[in-house]
């Protein structure tokens, strides 16, 4: 999966240089901060921020968590470091600081447990009916 958005976002870089067009040398240009947003969020993808974006800032440029996100479970794959770390939103935002997002950063907002028990609901449900008649069967036929 980290290999998958490895070169996901390898390709999105190479992409991205490809389409910038050379710009005039007298005018400074702000440079956009590229990240990319995966997982539980209304609109995955990758973005382009100005400035000096945060955490927050990206997660509401994808359209915000949906109701199925792990918030204490989110992954920063930061490029510039080649690191892995495990975010805790809830900590982020007590905190008053903000969490900033660095060109080639990859934000996974994984999918909550309940959430995939809740999905999964109908084969638990099935295989509960199926093992209680197997049950009910296997009484009936020892009286």
């Amino acid at each position: 999966m980290i290999r998958i958005v490895a070169i996901l976002a390898a390709v999105g870089m190479l992409a991205a240089a490809m389409a910038q067009s050379p710009g005039d040398a007298t005018q400074p240009q702000q440079l956009a901060v590229r990240a990319a947003v995966w997982g539980q969020v209304a609109r995955p993808g990758q973005y382009y921020l100005e400035g000096s974006p945060d955490l927050f800032e990206l997660l509401s440029q994808a359209g915000g968590p949906t109701s199925g996100a792990d918030l204490n479970g989110i992954v920063l794959l930061r490029e510039r470091d080649r690191t892995r770390r495990r975010l805790n939103i809830s900590r982020i935002a007590a905190s008053g600081e903000p969490f900033f997002i660095a060109s080639g950063d990859v934000v996974l907002v994984p999918e909550s447990f309940w959430s995939r028990f809740n999905r999964n609901l109908p084969v638990i449900s099935t295989l509960a009916v199926v093992a209680n008649l197997a049950i009910t069967i296997m009484l009936v036929t020892q009286r």
